[in-house]
């Protein structure tokens, strides 16, 4: 008998594999990692998520591609499709090939363009340098390693087709001269150029005579990759510290990959938004945003049209929006509507916690709690929605929402807290937290206890006027819980100063 057949008699088990060696791993600390995040990342990310959904444009030759102006429409970036992933000369794909092409785009496959979009950010000169990424990593990434339904092949063969998706666009730069940068502009280079995959097959066992026994299995693969020359303006670091080029970043977390594959076919719209949320609020965190707008990134333009005029169209959009205000909370994100201008009617109902405990835990008293409830008056009901009332959508639309990225993400985004050498007294840090009024997002537990502290509330006051027990202050004050946007809500209109 052959060695190989041996070890497989000893072990019971394939000889391994050797593997190329690999780039480092993302989110060395478990959670979050540095992403890259200019105007170009994001864009490539929305043509993943939101596919056909966007405004797709046709040139004289029949050639689909999506444009997107920059610099106050003085420059433009804009993506063209091909299937030659190998190739010195990519062929650009014309209008039924290409279209076919932008229906098969997948939300998953926008994971594989954030998880290259981190690893590029490792490399000193990334149009010039390829980082290189295993299944293995790939799997953990994305969380698939949990997956029971998979068999081995069906995660691989996957993973291959998501992860030649983002390398599938094709990219036509042009920037004006903004301060120190001049202008410059990139022809047709790919966003991610991949090189042939290494396929890993496990060695097949062999006879006494050396011949294989079955069919050789996929057990692996290797990938090398190389962001396209757009990289030399956008992620060099050498440009940005002489101000001639770019080098904008945000952060990625784990979990929200996770996220991403969990819901991406159930609950497509919140997936939709996370995404765009993940590059919006690393711009600009401090302005709300309209419903209107995020309406069309999560079901797009035809669909919202669709609603204005067809009332069943509106029925079933408005539940969807509820769906995703519900799951995008639930995911950790801050959200807090606009008192002013979100009708509240449309806002994701929540027991507070003082009618979550009347609920009975044994199940025969839980039942005549529910029977008595529904026998209550529609407004004393726990269940008690607010009635949506005629002609209320289109101010929906206008309603505006202030969203925030989950925890570990904000805490990366926000800028060090500076050291005071000198200790402040308590009558200073009342008087600063004086400063703060109702009409500020509270957003972190020290903005909660600076809040509570210029009340003049103890914490048992405090929660009581938010409906919470006073663990749950505690915990929020120590950075161990977020404040979620009812609680916000509350802050921002019904708690007044003590007389």
């Amino acid at each position: 008998m052959t060695q190989a057949s041996n070890y497989a008699n000893r072990r019971g088990r394939y000889p391994a594999f050797s593997r190329p060696t690999t780039s480092p791993d993302l989110f060395p600390d478990g959670s979050t990692d540095r992403l890259a995040s200019n105007r170009l990342i994001w864009e490539s990310c929305n043509i993943l998520t939101q596919g056909e959904d966007l405004g797709w444009l046709q040139n004289d030759q029949d050639l689909p591609h999506y444009k997107s102006l920059v610099a106050k429409g003085k420059g433009y970036i804009s993506f063209w499709l091909t299937e030659d992933l190998h190739t010195d000369h990519p062929a650009i794909l014309e209008s039924e090939a290409a279209l076919a092409l932008i229906e098969q785009f997948d939300i998953r496959a926008a994971c594989l363009h954030l998880i290259y979009a981190a690893h590029a950010t490792q490399l000193e000169r990334p149009w010039e340098q390829s980082f290189v990424l295993s299944d293995v990593q790939l799997e953990h990434y994305l969380g698939l390693n949990r997956n029971k339904k998979l068999n081995k092949q069906q995660k691989l063969e996957q993973m291959l087709e998501w992860a030649k998706q983002p390398c599938r666009l094709l990219v036509y730069i042009s920037y004006p001269s903004q301060g120190k940068v001049p202008m410059f502009s990139v022809s047709r280079t790919w966003l991610w150029e991949i090189a042939e995959p290494i396929l890993h097959y496990q060695n097949c066992f062999t006879d006494a005579q050396g011949k294989p026994i079955g069919s050789k299995k996929l057990m692996g693969f290797t990938l090398k990759v190389r962001c396209g020359h757009w990289a030399e303006y956008f992620l060099n670091e050498e440009r940005r510290c002489n101000e001639l080029g770019y080098y904008e970043c945000g952060i990625l977390s784990k979990q929200i990959l996770h996220d991403l594959m969990g819901m991406w076919h159930h609950q497509e719209g919140a997936a939709r938004l996370i995404t765009w949320l993940l590059f919006k609020t690393r711009v600009n965190r401090s302005s709300p945003i309209t419903v209107e707008t995020l309406m069309k990134v999560a079901f797009g333009e035809a669909a919202l049209q669709a609603a204005r005029t067809d009332s069943q169209e509106r029925k079933t959009i408005v539940r969807k929006w509820i769906c995703v205000l519900r799951s995008l909370l639930s995911k950790g994100w801050q959200i807090t509507p606009d008192a002013k201008t979100y009708p509240m009617q449309y806002w994701v109902e929540t027991p507070t916690i003082k009618e979550l405990e009347q609920i009975p835990d044994d199940p025969d008293d839980a039942i005549a709690f529910w029977t008595d409830d529904a026998n209550a008056p529609k407004d004393k009901q726990l269940t008690h929605t607010k009635r949506r009332v005629r002609g209320s959508f289109e101010p929906l639309l206008t309603g505006r929402l202030w969203i925030n990225p989950p925890g570990n993400i904000m805490h990366k985004l926000d800028p060090a807290p500076k050291v005071d050498r000198i200790s402040r007294s308590k009558s200073r840090k009342a008087a600063d937290s004086a400063k703060l009024s109702t009409s500020q997002i509270i957003q972190s537990g020290h903005q909660l206890k600076q809040f509570r502290i210029a009340k003049g509330w103890s914490q048992a006051e405090l929660a009581e006027q938010l409906d919470r027990s006073v663990s749950w202050v505690k915990m929020v004050e120590s950075g161990k819980r977020q404040i979620q946007s009812i609680d916000q809500s509350k802050l921002l209109n019904e708690t007044q100063p003590q007389a």
